[in-house]
């Protein structure tokens, strides 16, 4: 499966694309929503797992954009605010709250892959 992994915190981009790749998935990955959308029709991913509070392009923009493209991608935000989670969690397929936790981002992965 490929995955595009949004999020500017350089450290957490990189723990939890190494999380992920443990689990056997291909991990691309994109310091902001600019980057994203560029790497989304670049390697037109299975899956988008994106943080929302980003520099350039929020990840509210980036996945209105990338709807436009395909209504159909799963999408999963990651964010530490809960106000921001609730105003983008009925455009996403599931929602993460930060610390990420590995087994809720898997689970998640796995409900919203299958």
């Amino acid at each position: 499966m490929n995955i595009l992994y949004v999020e500017d915190e350089k450290f957490t981009r990189m723990l939890v694309k190494k999380l992920l790749e443990k689990e056997d998935l291909n991990v691309h990955e994109a310091a902001n929503g600019v980057l994203g959308l560029k790497k989304f029709l670049e390697v037109k991913p299975d899956l988008v797992i994106t943080d929302l509070a980003m520099p350039e392009m929020d990840g509210f923009e980036m996945i209105s954009k990338i709807r436009e493209h395909n209504s159909e991608i799963p999408i999963i935000i990651t964010t530490a605010y809960r106000e921001e989670a609730e105003r983008g969690c009925g455009m996403v397929n599931a929602c993460i709250f930060k610390p990420i936790i590995k087994e809720d981002l898997i689970n998640a992965i796995g409900k919203v892959s299958g």
